[in-house]
């Protein structure tokens, strides 16, 4: 993959960028549909987890933070990503 990346890459960075942002596309909806199971009650062991220390550190979480607030952070900075490859 990184040979045929790389010389994309040279190729056309646009063609990867949007791949890529094609990618974390896919990641944000993966974190949504995770975040659906939270709030449907479906994850009872990782709703009572809470958030790594260092996961509160990295967003500036509660220290009351759970790993919901983990996964809506992670797809907020997915899509993030996703909007910045798609622009480049």
């Amino acid at each position: 993959f990184y040979n045929f990346f790389f010389v994309s890459y040279v190729i056309s960075p646009t063609y990867c960028h949007r791949l890529v942002g094609y990618l974390e596309e896919e990641a944000v909806k993966t974190y949504t549909k995770c975040l659906e199971e939270f709030d449907k009650g479906n994850l009872p062991v990782w709703e009572k987890t809470p958030a790594p220390e260092i996961a509160k550190h990295y967003w500036n979480l509660s220290e009351n933070a759970t790993m919901r607030d983990v996964i809506a952070n992670i797809r907020a900075d997915e899509a993030n990503h996703r909007d910045v490859n798609h622009t480049l």
